[in-house]
């Protein structure tokens, strides 16, 4: 396959061919085309050397002077190739030199041309080819001669070179360019007009060697991440961050130099690692369009810089195609996706080590179509014997193995769709996990959707979705939201993974989650049309198959009157779930009054049962009184008497005239009442000698202490000493005389105490969590 040529460049050829006959040869009378190349015509005459030579230079002129226009015009292709004819005419009729000003300019014209195209290597070989015919100039000289032109070509030769990527050729360049323009301005002898664009090129080679800087810094950082992640074991979430920080550093990067096809690849390896298909789909696509800007321009002494030699010119990729149109701003020029055709084109332009993983993302976007013709196209195109070798060793390995994951998927989703919509959901869902993993490393499919590590993409959106669906019609809805949200952790925004969700949550009862989703849903649609022009945005998040916009009236509303009927759901549930627990909250005190009666009466009839006169309220007053009632009492202890069952001491002096040995406060009614207390004293002993010990009560493991005194867990301190004189002053064995009333009131006491200090109620509190009380 030879140099693609246009119309045009086709002619410039037969002129070639023509004027390099010489005086021996046919004249051929040339006329202007459209382009204005000229076209030969049999009408022949013999002419001299002299007169040919001047023919040329009139020709080189005349195309001279209509680059300078297609370039002002922003024509730069044809601007190029005028010049690249110009060029020949121009060595054809004069001897090369080191000093031939005209050739210099020239090739320091073309040279701006082709940045214009993004040829940055031929440009920066023609700004060469422009100092090399200015060595032999003199020191002084005109604008477009001597050191003002040598300086402006060397600034745009760094130039060009940096935006290649050849950034140490480019530093070199920016100080030859400031120290040239520097000597100039020191020697003078210089009009306004120079010292003006000296001064312009060290300013512009000052900028361009902070670019220099801002490159190495931002391919410093990138390396240091890769390096990172290769010498350390980090989680996943951590690797992810670091691939976002090295893409960050890559496009930092190529804002410098866009021509670099070395950071191309690693940006293309960045977004692949970060499963961002589509974008990397559309970054290759846009680096292919910008290549088809240079079809044809490698002609005459520029063939050899071809990058893509022997590649038919593009027919359906036109350059212009990702441009934005300035006429129409909601134009979805990040949505915009290469025809098959057009696709075709595009491989035969990128570099091989993009290739591979282009043709992956096409099939993970499901643009099977493009993938097979475009996996058609390369390997037509590498085994033609005529091309081998045009494009390097291009491994055709892993083309194989694409076009076999390629086969499988398509035809194992078909098979997938096929079961689901006869209704077969269990072989249906199975099918879309058999296709999940034609891109991992596993060959059985994790049911835990969350656990799986999936290829991302379109595709296995798609893929986890479906099985969502399949799962939602076995009524097996907590499968059906992890295969939602492993779709959603894919495409954040992808609506119809988010309705399904929202159906889910539902159908289990998580009624909150479902609002969220349904309120999630209804709000990026309100946004998308509310707002069309931001919904064309390149971002991250963006679902580019299932947008917002693209949602119908009637499932809006649809999605609206289901979140309505979830809202009404979830409040009938609130109040069942409050009537069930005032239900559960009831039972539970009735058994826990229940019990403590029983306990109550059971204590009280073990009592009368152990010993005469226990079933008389004043012998069981009098027992409480001499310390049998209280679990911490003793005789002539009373728990709510601080002075321990007597009076407060007085002092009083003694009588002068009282007899030795005797009490001034003696007399026969505290003699009656020591004796009866000491009588008291003597038949309680007795009766604890005679009958065995009373067993514990049985009130502890019935209630807590809070339930006792009939308050909740959160009472306050106040609430706590209400309750207890509240209970104590119905309880108190003084007051009440009925069967077990000294029992609840020593159990209200003993509540009391542990509850009513701060310290024993954190202990009771703690101890009781842990399931050492009740």
């Amino acid at each position: 396959m030879g140099v693609a040529r246009t119309e045009e460049t086709s002619t410039s050829t037969n002129r070639k061919d023509s004027f390099a006959m010489g005086s021996d040869g046919p004249y051929y009378k040339r006329e202007k085309t459209f382009y204005g190349f000229d076209f030969a015509r049999n009408e022949t005459r013999a002419v001299s050397d002299s007169e040919d030579d001047e023919g040329n230079n009139d020709d080189a002129k005349r195309l001279r002077d209509e680059s300078k226009s297609f370039y002002i015009n922003g024509c730069y292709r044809e601007s190029v190739l005028r010049y690249t004819e110009a060029i020949r005419l121009h060595r054809e009729s004069h001897s090369i030199s080191s000093g031939d000003a005209i050739l210099a300019a020239l090739y320091g014209n073309r040279a701006a041309a082709l940045m214009m195209t993004g040829a940055y290597e031929g440009a920066a070989d023609d700004c060469h080819r422009a100092l090399q015919c200015t060595v032999a100039m003199p020191a002084t000289g005109g604008l477009d001669s001597g050191p003002v032109f040598r300086s402006k070509i060397s600034c745009r030769m760094a130039r060009a070179l940096l935006k290649a990527g050849n950034v140490w050729e480019a530093d070199k360049a920016f100080d030859s360019a400031i120290g040239s323009a520097k000597e100039a301005l020191v020697l003078g002898q210089l009009n306004g007009a120079a010292e003006k664009i000296l001064n312009g090129c060290i300013m512009d080679a000052t900028l361009g060697l902070s670019d220099v800087m801002r490159y190495r810094d931002a391919l410093d950082g990138a390396t240091k991440i890769k390096a990172d992640n290769a010498n350390k074991s980090v989680s996943v979430a951590a690797d992810r961050r670091n691939s976002v920080q090295l893409l960050m550093f890559i496009n930092s990067a190529l804002s410098v130099s866009p021509g670099s096809m070395e950071l191309h690849e690693r940006k293309v390896n960045a977004l692949a690692s970060l499963k961002r298909w589509a974008e990397l789909g559309n970054h290759c696509e846009r680096l292919a369009a910008e290549m088809v800007k240079i079809d044809g321009i490698f002609t005459d002494d520029l063939a050899p810089l071809n990058p893509f030699p022997d590649i038919k010119a593009a027919t359906s990729l036109k350059p212009d195609f990702f441009e934005r149109n300035p006429d129409n701003a909601a134009d979805p020029v990040a949505l915009r996706i290469l025809s098959p055709k057009a696709v075709c084109d595009a491989v035969m332009r990128l570099p091989n080590g993009i290739l591979p993983l282009y043709l992956r993302s096409l099939r993970l976007e499901e643009r099977y179509t493009e993938a097979a013709k475009a996996g058609a196209s390369i390997e037509m195109h590498v085994n033609n014997s005529k091309h081998r070798g045009t494009r390097g060793i291009v491994p055709l390995a892993w083309l194989s193995n694409e076009r076999d994951k390629l086969r499988r998927t398509m035809s194992w989703k078909e098979r997938g769709d096929t079961l689901f919509r006869n209704g077969d959901y269990e072989r249906a869902a199975t099918k879309y996990a058999a296709c999940l993993t034609i891109d991992g490393d596993v060959s059985q499919y994790n049911q835990n959707a969350l656990e799986n590590d999936d290829a991302g993409g379109r595709l296995h959106a798609v893929l986890h979705c479906n099985r969502a669906a399949c799962l939602m019609a076995l009524k097996r809805y907590r499968e059906a939201v992890k295969e939602c949200t492993a779709s959603l952790r894919i495409h954040t925004h992808y609506m119809k993974a988010m309705l399904r969700r929202g159906r889910c949550f539902a159908r289990i009862r998580q009624y909150e989650e479902a609002v969220a989703e349904y309120e999630r849903y209804i709000r990026f649609v309100d946004e998308a049309r509310s707002s069309p022009q931001n919904v064309n945005s390149a971002n991250n998040a963006a679902c580019t198959f299932d947008r917002p916009i693209d949602i119908t009236d009637a499932e809006y509303l649809k999605a609206k009157q289901e979140l309505a009927d979830v809202k009404k759901s979830m409040i009938a549930a609130a109040a069942n779930a409050q009537k069930q627990t005032q239900k559960q909250a009831e039972q539970q005190q009735n058994w826990y009054n229940n019990n403590f009666r029983k306990a109550a009466a059971s204590n009280a009839a073990r009592r009368r049962q152990e010993g005469p006169g226990r079933d008389n309220a004043n012998a069981r007053k009098q027992q409480w009184y001499d310390g049998q009632g209280g679990a911490a009492g003793g005789a002539n202890q009373r728990r709510w008497d601080g002075f321990g069952g007597t009076a407060p001491k007085k002092t009083a002096a003694k009588k002068k005239d009282a007899p030795a040995g005797t009490s001034a406060s003696a007399g026969p009614s505290a003699n009656r009442a020591s004796q009866n207390r000491k009588q008291q004293q003597q038949q309680q002993q007795q009766q604890q000698q005679q009958q065995p010990p009373a067993p514990p009560s049985n009130l502890d493991n019935v209630h807590c202490h809070y339930t006792v005194l009939g308050i909740t867990q959160t009472a306050s301190s106040a609430e706590i000493k209400k309750a207890y004189h509240k209970m104590a002053l119905k309880y108190h064995p003084d007051k009440n005389s009925e069967e077990g009333a000294a029992d609840i009131f020593r159990r209200v006491k003993m509540a009391y105490e542990i509850l009513g200090n701060d310290q024993t109620r954190i202990s009771y509190d703690a101890e009781r969590r842990r399931g050492g009380r009740r």
